[in-house]
């Protein structure tokens, strides 16, 4: 598939690193599953993946944590 991006590279399986920021906290998830562009770096989560990544940072974004680091592993 080509990037819808760049339109130059082509989409791979791979891993990622996400932030999300909320306020004054950051989450960082290392190792996300994703599709990677091998030309300009853009990722793509699945539906999935964007839920869970999501509902993991709610629950620090609510514990009041400034920052916060962890390797995703999938559920």
């Amino acid at each position: 598939m080509t990037c819808p991006l760049c339109k130059m590279g082509d989409m791979k399986p791979g891993t990622t690193t996400v932030v999300l920021t909320k306020n004054d906290s950051t989450v960082i998830f290392k190792n996300v599953p994703a599709i990677i562009c091998d030309d300009c770096g853009e990722y793509y989560l699945d539906d999935t993946t964007t839920r869970d990544v999501y509902d993991r940072a709610q629950t620090v974004f609510s514990s009041g944590q400034e920052l916060a680091i962890s390797t995703f592993a999938v559920a």
